[in-house]
């Protein structure tokens, strides 16, 4: 959708479409005047019920593609959705993304009675749960949270009609192949797949082979993989130098929002944290994003990125996907992304609906095989800018794909040339003029030393360089090699069973003194006979006289009671009246 000057009557497209008045309205509402060119291709057989694949960059208005038409299926022959189970079902694959999604159906549908639900990760269950038991229209997710509700039983997809997928190529690149196929496997026999991507590789186009029956295909028409309003410049800068220029670059008036992309979080938060320290007396107000924060979180930092409180953002791969931001000047890739795909999505965030975006590129020596990807993907030679003092010659750097050596290759082994190995052949010639035989059997010929053909192959050797003959050891020096003495066990006790055994007396130990010392002396009990315990006295009671316990006395009946105490769970004692038992001769009633 785009907007426009002109008269409505001349230029508003979308009543060609047959939408319903409400969804009209809706567009008119919020200012939409012409169709884009993927929504003039793709609403018609969307609205028809047939499957589609499309494919167009980010930023060409593939959500109101999807969702415009879906609606108007819905309001057609509407019917109230039952518990649990939705109409529609739309993936996508990261939080932000479902979230932009859910915003653009809640605003392109007030009037009407369709209800829909955002259910992604990050969020309570409970209120999910509660909104799908009183039925939702539309459902929206990620892939993640879809299966837990799946597996729970609150989202049952039998009566789905429509199975919308959008950044297809994204969701199989963070493996999310085996759940959408769960989904595939769960809705209705008759229903609908829209599949949507930026690109459209082996994986894509297997998938779509695999979900799609009979599918449409549509594409937006374009001379470049990225947008054209976008403006690519790379800059030759060494990995110590990067954060340097980052900050050089960020302090240009010019720059509106600036998005910064890292390859991991924790370089994420490290990028931010400099950032943070450089800007810290300034107006600028830098924050990071990515996966590891919690939603709420996400949301309130992209709210303040949105409002313009925050201008410069550092983000990952994951958690920009679904950042759709007016206003974002610039898209600065601090590190170039693993895989060249990723590279469409990153410069997508800028230079969209028609506005112009300058995307940077830092590139170290370890990037270049990942330049040159990227640059076959694009079709486009990216421009070097040399104006900054971290430049340095990429020819310099050695190619990986046509594996020539450059300078940045260090010799893995010494040359025959090396310095080391001429000083040792220098070595060797200082020690044959040193031992110089005397028997003729080297010479000094033409400034070097030739061996001659009449010296003998062993010569012997110098007086000097014998060993020195010392006199035999006397026969006391020699070492002992007998084998040592082999002491004679003790012979075994024989059993005798006339004596006990068990009894731990002297003759059990026999003459070994710590044994002795251990056993100590027998220890000596006195028993008393029958009769001494018959004359024990027993202890009577009385049981009209009350027993005098510890404690409190009853106002009652003037008696005392028993008081009771218990140990609390995090340690220690209170003392406590708790029921008030009132004891009588030796029992408690």
């Amino acid at each position: 959708m785009t907007h426009d000057a002109a008269p409505e009557e001349n230029l508003f497209g979308f009543n060609d479409f047959g939408f319903d008045k409400a969804i009209i309205k809706s567009i008119k509402n919020e200012g939409f005047i012409t169709p884009t060119p993927i929504q003039e291709m793709a609403i018609l057989p969307v609205m028809s019920g047939v499957d589609l694949m499309g494919i167009a960059q980010t930023g060409s208005g593939k959500t109101a593609a999807f969702s415009l038409p879906t609606m108007n299926r819905l309001l057609q022959e509407y019917k109230a959705p039952e518990k649990n189970k939705p109409k529609v079902l739309i993936i996508a694959p990261t939080r932000e993304l479902v979230m932009q999604i859910g915003k653009f159906i809640d605003t392109f549908s007030r009037g009407t009675p369709i209800k829909s639900l955002v259910v992604a990760g990050g969020q309570p269950y409970q209120p999910q749960i509660r909104k799908l038991k009183y039925g939702v229209d539309i459902l929206i997710s990620t892939p993640g949270r879809l299966i837990d509700h799946m597996g729970s039983g609150t989202v049952r997809l039998d009566q789905c009609h429509t199975f919308i997928l959008d950044e297809a190529d994204r969701m199989l690149d963070m493996g999310f192949i085996d759940e959408v196929k769960e989904m595939q496997a769960a809705l209705r026999e008759d229903h609908q797949t829209v599949m949507f991507s930026a690109t459209m590789n082996a994986k894509v186009r297997r998938l779509s082979g695999d979900l799609l029956k009979n599918p449409e295909y549509v594409e937006q028409e374009r001379k470049n993989l990225v947008a054209e309003t976008v403006t690519h410049k790379l800059m030759n800068v060494r990995r110590k130098n990067k954060t340097d220029l980052l900050i050089e670059l960020l302090q240009d008036e010019g720059i509106g929002k600036a998005l910064i992309f890292a390859r991991t979080k924790l370089g994420a938060d490290n990028i931010c944290g400099l950032l943070k320290e450089a800007f810290r007396d300034t107006p600028v107000r830098v924050d990071a994003i990515h996966g590891d924060k919690k939603q709420r979180t996400r949301e309130k930092i992209l709210l303040n990125f949105r409002k313009g409180r925050t201008t410069v953002l550092v983000a990952t791969d994951v958690a920009a996907r679904g950042i759709d931001v007016d206003g974002i000047t610039h898209v600065i890739n601090y590190e170039l992304p693993i895989e060249a795909e990723n590279y469409v999505h990153r410069v997508g965030r800028t230079g969209r609906a028609g506005a112009f975006g300058l995307a940077i590129s830092f590139c170290d020596p370890s990037d270049v095989r990942l330049l040159r990807e990227i640059e076959s993907l694009i079709k486009i030679k990216i421009d070097v800018d040399v104006n900054h003092k971290y430049h340095f010659d990429l020819s310099e750097v050695r190619d990986f794909k046509k594996g020539g050596r450059g300078k940045f290759d260090k010799p893995r082994s010494r040359r025959k040339d090396s310095g080391s190995d001429g000083r040792r052949k220098e070595s060797g010639e200082k020690r044959r003029r040193e031992f110089k035989r005397d028997d003729g059997g080297y010479k000094k010929a033409d400034g070097g030393f030739k061996k001659t053909s009449q010296a003998p192959r062993r010569a012997s050797k110098p007086e000097h360089a014998k060993k020195p003959e010392y006199a035999k050891k006397p026969e006391y020096a020699k070492k002992i090699t007998s084998k040592k003495p082999s002491f004679a066990p003790k012979p075994k006790r024989e059993y005798d069973p006339k004596r006990d055994s068990y009894k731990f007396d002297s003759d059990a130990f026999g003459d070994d003194p710590v044994m002795k010392k251990l056993r100590g002396k027998p220890m000596k009990r006195k028993v008393k006979s029958n009769d001494e315990a018959r004359e024990r006295p027993e202890k009577k009671y009385d049981k009209n006289k009350d027993i005098v316990l510890k404690g409190k006395k009853d106002s009652t009946s003037n008696k005392r009671v028993k008081l009771t105490t218990t140990k609390k769970q995090t340690g220690g004692y209170k003392t406590f009246t708790g029921k008030r038992n009132v004891v009588k001769g030796n029992r408690s009633t």
